[in-house]
């Protein structure tokens, strides 16, 4: 599989909803190719761009680490959390900037229209190419409507191909359906093995061109947009997670888990991926101590003392008098694992800057597994949930393991089997039924940590975690009152001289006959279609 590393470049993406002013932040990328070769428009090349894209330094700095990861109590500010933490900052929701105003976006519409118009030779010669890239943008669509509801999708990009510059918005409901109905048209083209197909390789960091792993993924993503289904139409879920599993060709290890790997200046620890300076949350801390899970050394570091010490997650128990020693300095206290996030990270030991690979997980082998596991506890499918359940947690395991030492996270050692069945067999781990959901979402979510975004969405699913689950998070309080969390991201309002601001308008109205939408376009606490009470 091919690494990633970075080398600056600058390159003009059209696409049609680029009608707002403003300054964008620039992209980098590190390529083991010449760079030149970035600035042609070769189907393999402009998905290179997407896929490196796709990951962004500022969506780091202001969604994960100063948001999400938050809000899901994984870490705290090295002070604690502020009394308005839970609030959406203006630099939230970076994924949308990116599919439509960055590379990802128009650089897949323009691989899939660049094969379309090739002679036929060469058409038929990338009919893999081009499912993989539809993939990539109907995983990046659902992605972004996922908390943003209503986006242009079906029209979107099209304005260099004869389409219109003021693409309708379609509704969440509709850009869910249209990503299911992408999706599975791509696994089937996927197994198919037409002769002479040029692969994406290198150009590939997922899974260098593989197709039958990338149907796999596909496979996973319906599933997952499926289970969104669960609350506003379960029918349509059961269809669906039943359509997908009878497919054989499914997720079966680690290795088909879907991440973008990196090398390790892709995620400079010097900049907005820096990871420095956050404190391990206490609630997950404990949890992880007190059960010896063997993704504790992975995910935080022990404090200057070498112990294991979490951070209060509600502003009200950090800013206690009694609890302000352990604020006066970061080194009272665990904080990520450094060159997990950011392997290149020097950690001040006289050995200098880590050269270990890094990783971006999408959809991984053990998130299928709690998806198939979830589905199965509430009776959606005939899988055996106890049997996903395990899988899901030994696959995690085995996953974190195996990045940590990619990594090179000091002092780590690889998970063993045994180690893993001895952390199995604990009270509170080893699958029992009358918990199922709850265990299921638990391990879900510490599964979730590099993806806390995702976190997130697992959480406004399902209600778990919280203060009285498996894994018990705090009530978060500021001045004595309960801080509700954030549950779609707010909408960047088109100016009215903007060429599609009749279209937004008319989304926005759409969206806010639902009940649940909250006070405004702007209002966080509100909820997206598929987020019903």
């Amino acid at each position: 599989m091919k690494t990633i590393n970075k080398t600056k470049i600058y390159f003009l993406m059209v696409s049609a909803l680029l009608v707002a002013g403003g300054c964008k932040k620039e992209s980098f990328v590190e390529a083991n190719l010449n760079p030149t070769t970035l600035y042609e428009v070769k189907p393999e090349d402009q998905f290179l761009r997407a896929a490196v894209g796709s990951q962004d330094d500022f969506e780091y700095f202001a969604d994960v680490y100063r948001a999400a990861n938050l809000w899901m109590q994984y870490a705290t500010l090295s002070t604690g959390n502020g009394l308005n933490f839970n609030n959406v900052g203006s630099q939230f929701n970076t994924r949308y900037g990116k599919i439509f105003y960055g590379r990802l976006g128009p650089a897949l519409v323009d691989a899939i229209k660049n094969i379309e118009q090739m002679p036929d030779a060469d058409k038929n010669a990338r009919v893999h190419m081009k499912a993989i890239s539809q993939i990539l943008l109907s995983y990046y669509a659902f992605y972004v409507s996922d908390i943003n509801g209503s986006i242009p999708y079906a029209q979107a990009f099209q304005a260099r191909y004869g389409g219109t510059t003021t693409p309708a918005y379609d509704t969440q409901q509709a850009v869910f359906a249209k990503v299911d109905a992408e999706l599975k048209a791509a696994v089937a083209t996927l197994k198919t093995t037409p002769a002479g197909q040029i692969s994406l390789a290198g150009n590939d960091p997922y899974f260098n061109g593989d197709a039958t792993l990338w149907a796999k993924a596909a496979n996973a993503l319906r599933l997952k947009i499926a289970i969104r289904l669960i609350k506003v139409d379960p029918t349509k879920m059961k269809a669906i997670a039943t359509e997908v599993l009878a497919d054989p060709v499914q997720m079966a290890n680690v290795n088909d888990s879907w991440m973008l790997k990196v090398g390790p200046s892709y995620a400079d620890g010097a900049g907005n991926f820096n990871p420095g300076n956050f404190a391990a949350g206490k609630p997950v801390l404990d949890f992880l101590v007190a059960k010896g899970d063997p993704r504790l050394s992975a995910f935080y570091r022990p404090n200057a003392a070498g112990n294991y010490v979490g951070s209060f997650t509600s502003p009200d128990e950090a800013k206690l008098p009694a609890n302000a020693p352990l604020y006066a300095s970061i080194d009272n206290l665990s904080q990520l694992q450094h060159r997990l996030f950011t392997p290149n990270y020097n950690e001040a030991d006289g050995l200098g800057a880590g050269t270990g690979k890094g990783f971006y997980p999408v959809l991984t082998y053990a998130e299928y597994c709690f998806i198939r596991a979830d589905l199965a506890a509430r009776g959606v499918t005939t899988d055996v949930a106890e049997t996903w359940y395990k899988n899901g947690v030994y696959a995690s395991i085995q996953f974190y393991s195996d990045r940590a030492v990619d990594a090179k996270v000091a002092n780590f050692n690889a998970v063993t089997i045994p180690t893993i069945d001895t952390y199995y067999n604990k009270v509170g781990i080893k699958y029992d039924a009358a918990k199922a959901t709850d265990q299921i979402a638990c391990q879900a979510y510490l599964d979730l940590y590099r993806q806390p975004l995702e976190a997130w969405a697992w959480w406004k699913r399902t209600g778990f975690p919280n203060t009285t689950s498996v894994l018990a998070w705090s009530e978060l309080k500021a001045n004595g009152s309960v801080l509700p969390l954030a549950r779609r991201a707010g909408i960047d309002l088109l100016s009215t001289t903007n060429l599609n601001y009749a279209n937004q308008q008319a989304a926005i109205a759409e969206m806010a006959k639902n009940p649940d939408f909250g006070a405004g376009p702007n209002d966080p606490f509100g909820r997206v279609w598929w987020d019903k009470k």
